[in-house]
């Protein structure tokens, strides 16, 4: 018997660096060293312009479980770092033909970190550069490279990048991305569609985001997140609000945003509890 469980999301479902670490690998992991028969299919959209004689528009990675095992169950990550939720429609199509038993949200990050408002309205002040512009361009780097060269130029470009990002705070109040009536109609359009597939839903709730690093945005992370606990109850489907489980371990790149490898294996060990 094969069964797919579907995950939506943005990096912090993804995963950062180059292995992707996240707690849908790590769930893969703990899944597997239980005796379970566990594939992860990785996939995302994305703008081929590196051949243009061939047409792509999805890119992924699939790790398949060679043990034998009586049943399989394929994980599929379909979360990609940059997409906010009105991309996560684009996936519906596929969703349906998976049939999957089990379909885990993780929203709203990405889309309420509260920013410089010129990510929004593009009113720049003109001694920003312009490669300085994009909506996550200035986000404090989650890690640096273990290279000494590497790692001395990216700490001092980070350092100019977050006194010229907290300096544009100051001059005006920062926005998040989607205002949250806007990410609410998302939200539970999304649910809608889903629940016409007679799947579990599962929401989880938004972790918790160094107000250091992104001020302003603790505040209003909590009002997200009691927004998604409302939706999901007027739903039908099932929230989960794993940041309540979380002691004070350093669960968190330097970012304070990104689960590191500790932190997704704790999540992952989480979810797994409340999923299985």
């Amino acid at each position: 018997m094969v069964r797919n469980w579907v995950f939506l999301g943005d990096s912090l479902t993804e995963g950062v660096g180059s292995k992707r670490i996240s707690h849908v690998t790590e769930l893969v992991k703990q899944l597997r060293s239980s005796g379970c028969g566990v594939h992860e299919f990785r996939l995302r959209q994305i703008d081929a312009d590196f051949n243009r004689q061939i047409d792509f528009n999805v890119a992924g990675l699939m790790n398949v479980d060679t043990r034998e095992h009586g049943s399989d169950l394929w994980l599929w990550n379909l979360a990609c770092e940059g997409q906010t939720i009105d991309s996560d429609f684009g996936w519906l199509p596929l969703i349906a033909a998976l049939r999957p038993e089990l379909v885990v949200i993780f929203r709203g990050s990405l889309e309420s970190l509260i920013r410089p408002a010129m990510n929004v309205d593009g009113d720049w002040p003109w001694w920003v550069p312009q490669s300085w512009r994009g909506y996550a361009a200035m986000d404090p780097r989650c890690y640096f490279s273990t290279t000494w060269w590497r790692k001395a130029k990216q700490t001092s470009v980070d350092a100019l990048k977050q006194r010229a990002r907290l300096k544009l705070l100051k001059l005006r109040p920062g926005k998040p991305l989607i205002e949250l009536e806007q990410f609410a109609s998302y939200q539970t359009e999304l649910l809608k569609r889903l629940q016409e597939l007679s799947t579990r839903v599962v929401v989880l709730g938004l972790l918790p985001v160094g107000e250091t690093q992104f001020p302003g945005s603790h505040e209003h992370f909590k009002t997200v997140n009691a927004r998604l606990k409302e939706i999901a109850e007027t739903e039908g489907v099932e929230f989960f609000d794993w940041a309540s489980s979380l002691n004070g371990e350093d669960l968190f790149y330097r970012d304070g945003f990104h689960p590191n490898a500790a932190g997704a294996a704790t999540l992952a060990r989480l979810l797994r509890e409340q999923i299985v």
